[in-house]
């Protein structure tokens, strides 16, 4: 992803889910929001490292709206675990309440 976007994070332990830009992730011990809408029923937080930085490569991606979420799938399966990540979110809304409760 862009260096400029920003990632959900969370603790299994607390219902409340944060936007945490990329380049505040290294070497802290965040975990990130993991979550299938499609095919879960419950969220996971696994442990968040980031592996590699590209500077020189052109990054394209989905025009989003202020605070809209883009899910990423992290494998290829049928049903594949994803996690979200934001461009654009103001200020006074870095906390995100989900409700699993449809």
């Amino acid at each position: 992803m862009p260096m400029d976007w920003q990632i959900l994070i969370g603790e299994p332990d607390v219902g409340d889910l944060e936007v945490l830009p990329l380049t505040s992730i290294n070497d802290r011990g965040f975990k990130v929001f993991q979550f299938n809408p499609l095919s879960s029923y419950r969220p996971s937080f696994p442990d968040i490292e980031i592996l590699d930085v590209y500077h020189e490569v052109n990054w394209y991606a989905p025009k989003l709206k202020n605070g809209q979420m883009l899910a990423v799938p992290l494998n290829d399966d049928a049903e594949p675990d994803c996690v979200y990540f934001v461009k654009d979110v103001s200020r006074n809304c870095e906390i995100v309440n989900y409700n699993l409760a449809w």
